[in-house]
């Protein structure tokens, strides 16, 4: 899966993921490939993957086709 995480100061991550985690409204989310297409609120904390984890801020995550996009503070 191709990650992207966008913060006001610039691209903070732009790679290749296998798993990525983080907190939603809802509570903690897991996206593995091949995930059905959604758009949920992220909710300030970590975001962990296969290869990191980092801060992230509130914002929002866009999954669609193996694309995970964050928009983030």
């Amino acid at each position: 899966m191709h990650l992207q995480i966008i913060t006001p100061k610039g691209m903070k991550y732009d790679g290749e993921v296998e798993r990525f985690q983080f907190t939603s409204a809802t509570g903690m989310m897991e996206f593995l490939p091949g995930h059905a297409p959604l758009i949920a609120e992220v909710k300030e904390g970590i975001i962990v993957t296969d290869m990191d984890e980092m801060d992230c801020g509130n914002g929002v995550v866009k999954v669609e086709d193996d694309e995970i996009v964050v928009v983030c503070e």
